[in-house]
């Protein structure tokens, strides 16, 4: 077993919130990509897009104005497992989040 139930629940959950992110804000047309790996002591999961790929500081904007969907369903649940949850964009460049899960991922 990859991962525990719980822990893998979460992970999902944090996928399906950045491909929702995809279909809301990434504009007509834009793909999304997955890559799941086993890398020894974790699960790596990458998530892309090749949208519009998101400003400067409208993250830091978003959560100013109470708007929590990327610090705590991708960002947070990450964090809760004890993994991380990194992002690369760049206006016109896309998103790629960057998921990982320690593979000893607690049962929540």
């Amino acid at each position: 077993m990859l991962l525990p139930a719980a822990a893998a629940t979460e992970v999902v959950g944090a996928v399906r919130n950045a491909l929702d992110n995809t279909a809301l804000h990434a504009g007509e047309g834009a793909r999304s990509y997955l890559l799941l790996e086993d890398v020894g002591d974790a699960v790596l999961v990458t998530v892309r897009d090749d949208g519009t790929g998101i400003a400067p500081g409208r993250l830091d904007a978003a959560r100013a104005e109470g708007r929590l969907g990327v610090s705590e369903s991708i960002v947070g649940r990450m964090r809760a497992l004890g993994g991380s949850a990194e992002l690369t964009t760049d206006v016109g460049g896309g998103v790629e989040w960057e998921l990982s899960v320690p593979r000893a991922a607690h049962e929540l």
